[in-house]
């Protein structure tokens, strides 16, 4: 058999610099590694760290006076608050890192050192304990729902110990020779099976359980727009998703028939199914222009006309979602006066603010302020924030007042809380009780974990005639925060 013959290199390539150039690039990927394994052993640390303060913390709580049965419970609470504050992020954030700092430390070590010997990813390592803590939890309610049945007085809790610290043992081993050959990207699926085998609740029991975590959130994004989420049971979430793609392409069929275009897309259509299903016609006034709906300032007059053909076509069909009206949100939108009386356009430096802290376009301001039966005109100086308008003072807070406030505050007032102020409480900053008046620097708003927090452990505040409120942390630390604008009462 005959030697092929060697290539020859193309004209004009400099071997030489070709494998420097080479060497350059292999060399700072290695580099690029190393770093990597030094963040990810850094993560360890801090997760060591985490996990060392929940004890330094009940020491604290237990010298400072006699524990309670809530102690702990306000103790974790008040440690996530601060350790937020720590690691400037959110409490949400902070909790999952105490959780998986914990889990890592004191369930699955071998996995944190693996991760500090370089052998593991750090989010490898996450993903590990996030599992192993749903198989502690899930097979700690498997064995006391048994316990009746195995022991009319009840299970041992060292016994439960025991059995969960087995199976999160075995769990671990297995979850850790997956990740050494499965990418970060592709291990929850292996690792949910993994944990599947070592359940010993059933499927139903398990089902169950989540099920009773089910939630829905909302995550306000740019460009005046909002992320609503559902973590429902997978076959009510299908079944929804069903319901809204068929109902959708159900519909442009019958527009079809009509011969009626309608430009938008199956999600397009899908998502404002789900806003006519939840909110009924609510959002009328913000059909797309190019589905005959109102038209905004930019596109011209509305064609009501062309919008009531279309809902007695839905009605005659079956498909009258009207039914599902009825709940009408309270909408305060914050509209500078100049913004209000259209002097500069569309370019006003100051936007128009739904809730205080959701900037939204000043033709839908306009519109809002014009049309919105349940909208609260809250004008205020476009220079300076303050408000032309001012309720009154007395023991019950007047809705003036009220208003006044959650526009001041716009969110929380707990430092590093983002909950908007509309689902907090208002709190006396000096309490009633205490010699403390119902007056505008006496009050703020604080969210119902934030509000408790204050009352039930050593976190205390001042609220400042300027309306800043300087927090005291159990530590002795101390934080501040400021109004959202500069507001200055005018009476």
């Amino acid at each position: 058999m005959p030697t092929p013959p060697i290539a020859e290199p193309p004209a004009g390539l400099d071997l030489a610099a070709l494998t420097s150039a080479e060497d350059e690039l292999r060399g700072a990927l290695d580099r690029l590694a190393v770093t990597q394994h030094e963040i990810d052993a850094l993560q360890a640390r801090r997760a060591r760290e985490l996990a060392a303060l929940e004890t330094l913390a009940h020491r604290v709580e237990i010298a400072a006076g006699a524990p309670t049965a809530k102690t702990a419970e306000y103790t974790h609470r008040s440690l996530r608050a601060e350790a937020a504050l720590a690691l400037h992020c959110s409490e949400y954030a902070a909790d999952r890192l105490l959780l998986d700092a914990d889990t890592l430390v004191h369930r699955i070590p071998r996995t944190i050192a693996a991760v500090e010997a370089g052998l593991l990813e750090w989010r490898s390592a996450t993903l590990i304990a996030e599992e192993a803590r749903e198989l502690d939890r899930d097979v700690r309610a498997a064995a006391l729902a048994a316990a009746p049945v195995l022991d009319p007085v009840g299970v041992d809790g060292s016994a439960v110990d025991a059995l969960a610290r087995a199976a999160v043992g075995a769990f671990e081993s297995e979850a850790m020779v997956a990740a050494a050959t499965v990418a970060p990207s592709r291990l929850r699926r292996r690792l949910i099976a993994l944990r599947e085998r070592e359940q010993s609740a059933t499927a139903i029991e398990r089902h169950r359980s989540a099920r009773d975590r089910r939630l829905v959130t909302l995550e306000d994004a740019a460009d005046g727009m909002s992320w609503l989420n559902a973590y429902l049971p997978s076959v009510e979430a299908h079944a929804v998703h069903r319901r809204l793609t068929d109902t959708a392409r159900r519909i442009d069929e019958l527009d079809d028939e009509d011969g009626f275009e309608d430009p938008r897309t199956l999600d397009q259509r899908r998502a404002d199914l789900l806003v006519d299903f939840l909110a009924g016609d609510f959002l009328d006034a913000e059909v797309h222009p190019s589905v005959g709906g109102p038209h905004d300032d930019a596109h011209g007059p509305a064609d009501t006309t062309a919008l009531e053909r279309r809902r007695e076509r839905r009605a005659a069909r079956g498909l009258d979602l009207g039914r599902f009206a009825g709940i009408r949100p309270t909408v305060i939108v914050t509209v500078p006066v100049e913004t209000l009386l259209d002097l500069h356009g569309d370019s006003a430096a100051d936007p128009p603010m739904l809730d205080g802290t959701v900037p939204i376009d000043p033709a839908t301001a306009r519109r809002l302020a014009a049309n919105a039966p349940t909208l609260y005109r809250m004008l205020v100086h476009p220079h300076t924030g303050a408000r032309l308008d001012l309720g009154r003072e007395r023991y019950a807070v007047p809705t003036e007042l009220r208003m006044w406030l959650r526009l001041r505050d716009e969110t929380c007032r707990f430092p590093g809380c983002g909950r908007s102020a509309s689902s907090c409480d208002i709190d006396h900053s000096t309490d009633w009780q205490h010699g403390g008046e119902t007056r505008a620097d006496n009050l703020a708003h604080l969210c119902r974990g934030h509000h408790t927090l204050k009352h039930q452990t050593r976190w205390a505040l001042t609220q400042h005639p300027s309306g800043e409120i300087t927090w005291c942390s159990p530590s002795g630390r101390q934080y501040s925060t400021w109004p959202a604008r500069p507001f200055a009462r005018s009476g």
